[in-house]
């Protein structure tokens, strides 16, 4: 297989960092003065949850108490759901207040759709989600809202709820291709980018593999490091392509490094998700035609 510049020891720092951020004791806590509408964000969340995962989302409408806030960290997602003639209460920015204090991220989710883009104090217009006629919220708009709200705390949460994993996977795909598109122009020397952009998959693709509830350990580590081979392979044949395209060679470095680890990242979701499986043995073919063409 393919030979990575990407010595033991890092390996294991990006499993143990997957396996903590996967014992993240993060939560989602829905909150809000109606009832129905708590409710009905509450269980846009729980699809194919597990009964004793499930225990991360917490629901004030459904006979469970959010935790004070003293039990409250930077870990949880508080979602606050309110109409949006109460925007402006007092009980409305004591509770963004209360947020604040603890550094704890929140998505505001109104009754119905604003209309137009909403912030509030410490919460973007990103992490405000409008309710579609009916009192539903738009699944996929809340879990990126969610999503986006958690941060590196979202493994943990996708792994328990099923229906953030999608969008917990599509941004650790755009902020690590980000990151190696940054790595790919600012490193001058050739080859000299290669460690740090191969540990940034790596790190991708562990952290989504516990995103999807996989237990990974070194064995589990292994197979998935095979991924990261291919896409380290397919990255030293494209860089021999820059002396035939005319311009700065950083720019094209870096959609290099961009569109590849992109395309990396969407093959390992794919593989997660269970609609393409891929193996060492599967992958080893691929990576010998690539040494041949690298010659």
């Amino acid at each position: 297989m393919a030979r990575m510049p990407l010595k033991p020891m890092k390996i294991y720092s990006a499993l143990s960092e997957t396996r903590d951020l996967s014992d993240t004791p993060a939560r989602v806590l829905v909150t809000g003065s109606d009832l129905d509408a708590v409710q009905s964000v509450y269980e846009a969340l729980i699809p194919g949850a597990a009964a004793g995962q499930a225990s991360c989302l917490v629901d004030a409408a459904s006979g469970t108490d959010v935790p004070p806030l003293s039990q409250i960290t930077e870990n949880d997602v508080i979602i606050l759901v309110s109409a949006p003639a109460d925007i402006d209460s007092d009980s409305f920015r004591s509770r963004l207040s209360e947020a604040e204090a603890v550094d704890a991220p929140v998505v505001v989710v109104l009754t119905e759709a604003p209309g137009v883009q909403v912030s509030f104090p410490g919460v973007g217009p990103r992490r405000v989600v409008g309710m579609a006629p009916g009192g539903i919220p738009p699944a996929d708009v809340l879990a990126e809202a969610v999503a986006d709200a958690a941060g590196d705390s979202g493994v943990a949460l996708a792994a328990k709820l099923p229906a953030l994993r999608d969008e917990v996977c599509r941004q650790l795909i755009h902020r690590t291709a980000r990151q190696n598109a940054v790595v790919g122009c600012l490193f001058i020397i050739p080859g000299a980018d290669m460690p740090v952009m191969t540990l940034n998959e790596a790190r991708m693709i562990l952290r989504m593999a516990a995103a999807h509830g996989e237990t990974v350990g070194s064995e589990r580590a292994l197979e998935l490091l095979g991924i990261v081979g291919t896409g380290f392979g397919l990255r030293a044949v494209a860089r021999q392509a820059l002396d035939f395209f005319p311009g700065p060679g950083w720019v094209i470095k870096g959609g290099i490094a961009w569109s590849g680890t992109r395309a990396l990242g969407e093959a390992a979701k794919a593989y997660f998700d269970g609609s393409v499986r891929v193996t060492p043995s599967r992958l080893a073919p691929l990576v010998d035609k690539l040494k041949k063409l690298r010659g």
